[in-house]
């Protein structure tokens, strides 16, 4: 597998460079890069399979060189420092990433998951990148990773969430139902800002959809718009009282 490394600390492609030399076989660094605009020469120069990019540069953004590139076919592994809205865009297009300070475990996990694609010969233009770069300002689709691959949804077209243990049961306004890979409370951390609701520890709930409420003693049940009655818990009722009026 051939890899580029564009980042402007010297420490941050140095510890990629020890990662892969430590924990990852049939690995060559074929160009490294420090600056939006040296990675963009790099680029238009060499052909990798996967590029470790950092967000944060002098000059600008691993987004603005993604934008720049006409042709993109190498997956993309983001290594960044902690910050919110960066990880919630990337989690939305279920791309890969790492945070830094890197960790070796999560960095084999980000390498051995490129690795499975690329040997299904998924070479074409990557779609979680496109969707990234599409809607880093307005999170309008999210893409839902599963055994298969990713699948991408419309947010508001989602009624209801519901835990299967480590997966997520991600019901559609059409009907459909997906199995997505991620827990629940990824969910619950992505959506905080589109009006979704835990009302349950099984059930997170888009309250735009909401046909009714039904109250009780012990919380009552939503019904939603495709018929579903979702329990309320009686800790998160008042949550959901606020929301209603």
């Amino acid at each position: 597998m051939k890899v580029a490394i564009i980042d402007d600390e010297d420490s941050g492609r140095n510890i990629i460079h020890q990662y892969l030399s430590l924990y990852c076989d049939d690995i060559e660094v074929i160009g490294e890069a420090n600056s939006v605009k040296s990675g963009l020469e790099l680029l238009g120069k060499e052909c990798p399979d996967v590029v470790f990019l950092d967000i944060q540069m002098q000059d600008g953004t691993g987004f603005n060189l993604l934008e720049a590139l006409p042709e993109r076919t190498f997956k993309v592994i983001f290594v960044t420092s902690f910050d919110q809205f960066a990880l919630k865009a990337i989690k939305f297009c279920a791309a890969d990433y790492i945070l830094k300070p890197v960790d070796p475990d999560e960095f084999v996990n980000a390498v051995e998951r490129v690795q499975a694609e690329l040997e299904q010969k998924n070479l074409s233009r990557d779609n979680r990148i496109d969707e990234l770069l599409t809607n880093m300002n307005n999170f309008t689709k999210i893409g839902l990773p599963s055994g298969s691959g990713v699948q991408f949804v419309t947010v508001d077209d989602i009624v209801r969430c519901q835990a299967d243990g480590d997966n997520t049961q991600v019901f559609m306004k059409n009907g459909d139902k997906i199995t997505a890979s991620n827990g629940i409370k990824d969910y619950e951390e992505l959506f905080a800002d589109k009006k979704f609701l835990r009302v349950h520890k099984l059930h997170l709930i888009n309250t735009n959809h909401i046909s009714k409420y039904i109250s009780d003693e012990d919380g009552g049940n939503v019904i939603m718009t495709d018929g579903s009655s979702v329990v309320v818990s009686p800790l998160r009722k008042d949550d959901l009282l606020k929301i209603l009026k």
